[in-house]
């Protein structure tokens, strides 16, 4: 699991340890454990990798730091830990997969029919840029100080959600429930990292697992029921509730008593001199001038206009300078680039940039195939996708504790490359008729397949680096599947959009159906028709139309999947350790 390619070593001066504080016994602890390390080592292959991984590069402040928030807790704890790190889990998937199923009426009641997508585009813009700060933000400052702030964030912005006057508030406070729920998302899988090892985890992620799970079914469905029933407004006033239950459940059992220990490391003073400011302010501006044509493109922006391509390509000197400035000046990178060495951690976050990519764009599809295509409300469409989500949630319990038994997670992940892409195959298969049994059966197939690799692809992530370096890299996780979730809906949308674009010039000639009719559905792509006058064979014409471009997206998101899987060939899976710690002897009975 370690790379082949070392770099060197950085260790900081005998001032800057001063000044920091750093006692010479956690020195010395540090090489001890690094001697013990290598002396479990077994044969000359561990050995080898051992030193390797200790030879790139991290800072004897970044390793004191990891030391610090290493918590491995007994199980009674750690069961009510994670229990109620799904709590937070969620609660931040409820708000995230609530606010689409509303937007219709909330674009009627805000007058932004125009600008709604942006709703759902704040907040993944959001989710994605603060995704790199929560990591080593809660190296500095500790994980659940910064998972409370979190929370409060998220209460916060459901708050003022339910008093928006106007689309534009609407979507600022969708922007900061975007950040509460990126930093809940991430760390909860920190602060789960830092409670359990690598090779237990399979056994207790499957309760995150389930929380993800009922979050996205619960969150559209209480929402579809309260738009029927009353306003959706009524979802941000009761909403907050359970949110300020969920912080006092965080605040009382996850624990969190390094503060005495981190204070020991670095001064109040020192942690805000130690933050990355730089590294923050170029990969921030770098994602937002990236995320923002990329979501906003061929609907907002025209793809050819002068401002969408001054802001890729300004994004993308930024994300350049961001690249050598973490290389060179900080001691507490935002991402430890150095990292990269590792072949088979780079592949890994690749394989996760194309499984956001992905899902996110298949997610996106779905709910115009249904209320398009198929007539469906908002409610029916929630509740087709059950059975899709709830597999998802027990497939990762599944996988969890086959990745605990055998000690090993690349089969379980290319197994489940392997069941989605086939269930990706079959979505060709759909019509504007498809029984609902081929449609659910089809959608159990791909959440069996995201379930198997959404927790296992955390966990090879986290075998791949340095256990100091575990918060950072999730984080970069974290933003790259987000980035690749834009990039698969940006894609997706321009497909179906130039499809049926190409699908309504040809019609025009024809005369089968009205012009003006036409004309609307072209400025309107992704708006539901009125067929009001229209005979039954137009209608199903239409239909065969919006069913002839989502056809055409399934043609871009099969490749992403089986792309992702061949990357499975080239992964060196080496066991459930990370590369900084001895390979565990095999016990009697295990795999």
């Amino acid at each position: 699991m370690t790379s082949e390619n070392t770099t060197q070593e950085h260790t900081p001066d005998k001032a800057s340890l001063s000044s920091l504080s750093l006692h010479s016994e956690a020195f010395e602890a540090i090489e001890l454990e690094d001697q013990a390390t290598l002396s479990n080592s077994h044969n000359e292959e561990d050995q080898t990798q051992i030193e390797r991984a200790l030879s790139r590069k991290s800072t004897k402040l970044e390793d004191k730091l990891g030391q610090v928030h290493d918590n491995i807790l007994p199980m009674k704890q750690l069961i009510v830990c994670f229990l109620s790190l799904s709590c937070s889990l969620f609660v931040s998937f409820c708000d995230q997969s609530s606010v689409a199923i509303a937007l219709p009426l909330i674009a009627k009641d805000l007058n932004a029919a125009d600008s709604i997508n942006w709703a759902g585009t704040a907040s993944l813009l959001a989710n994605t840029v603060c995704q790199v700060l929560y990591g080593r933000l809660s190296d500095i400052y500790g994980r659940k100080n910064i998972l409370l702030v979190s929370i409060v964030i998220l209460l916060v912005a459901n708050l003022l959600c339910g008093f928006a006057k106007s689309g534009p508030e609407f979507y600022v406070f969708r922007a900061l429930a975007g950040i509460g729920a990126g930093g809940i998302q991430s760390l909860t899988m920190v602060i789960a990292s830092d409670s359990v090892t690598l090779r237990e985890r399979g056994k207790y992620q499957g309760i995150l697992g389930t929380s993800v799970g009922m979050g996205n079914i619960v969150g559209p469905l209480v929402m579809a029921a309260l738009t029927e029933k009353s306003t959706w407004r009524d979802f941000y006033r009761i909403f907050p509730g359970i949110i300020a239950l969920t912080f006092v459940i965080v605040c009382i059992f996850v624990k969190g008593n390094q503060s005495k220990q981190l204070n020991s490391v670095l001064t109040p003073r020192q942690k805000l001199m130690k933050i990355d400011y730089g590294g923050m302010f170029l990969s921030c501006a770098g994602l937002v001038l990236l995320l923002v044509p990329l979501s906003g493109g061929g609907s907002t922006f025209r793809w050819d206009s002068t401002l969408v391509i001054v802001m890729f390509v300004v994004g993308g000197l930024c994300i350049v300078a961001f690249a050598i400035y973490e290389l060179k000046v900080p001691e507490l990178p935002m991402i430890p680039l150095t990292a990269m060495k590792s072949a088979t951690l780079t592949i890994l976050l690749i394989s996760n940039f194309l499984f956001g990519a992905g899902y996110f764009g298949f997610f996106y599809v779905i709910p115009y195939y249904f209320q398009i295509v198929r007539g469906y409300s908002p409610m029916r469409s929630a509740v087709l996708l059950i059975p899709m989500l709830t597999v998802q949630s027990f497939m990762s319990t599944v996988a969890g504790t086959l990745m605990s038994i055998t000690g090993h997670y690349i089969y379980i992940i290319a197994f489940g490359y392997s069941i989605w892409l086939t269930g990706l195959c079959v979505t060709l298969k759909w019509g504007t008729d498809s029984s609902i049994g081929l449609i659910t059966g089809t959608l159990i197939m791909i959440g069996t397949g995201a379930g198997f690799i959404f927790q296992p692809s955390i966990v090879a992530i986290q075998a791949n680096c340095k256990k100091s370096q575990r918060a950072v890299i999730i984080g970069f996780r974290n933003v790259l599947r987000s980035f690749g979730g834009a990039f698969g809906i940006a894609v997706s949308s321009l497909v179906i959009s130039n499809t049926l674009n190409n699908s309504i010039n040809k019609e025009m000639s024809t005369g089968f159906l009205p012009q003006s009719f036409l004309l609307n559905m072209k400025s309107h792509v992704f708006s539901h028709p009125d067929y009001s006058g229209f005979s039954p064979q137009q209608i199903l014409h239409v239909k065969q139309m919006y069913m002839h471009s989502i056809r055409d997206s399934s043609y871009f998101l099969i490749p992403l999947l089986a792309l992702s899987l061949l990357t499975c060939v080239v992964i060196r899976d080496n066991g459930l350790h990370c590369i900084d710690e001895p390979k565990e002897e095999k016990k009697e009975g295990q795999v």
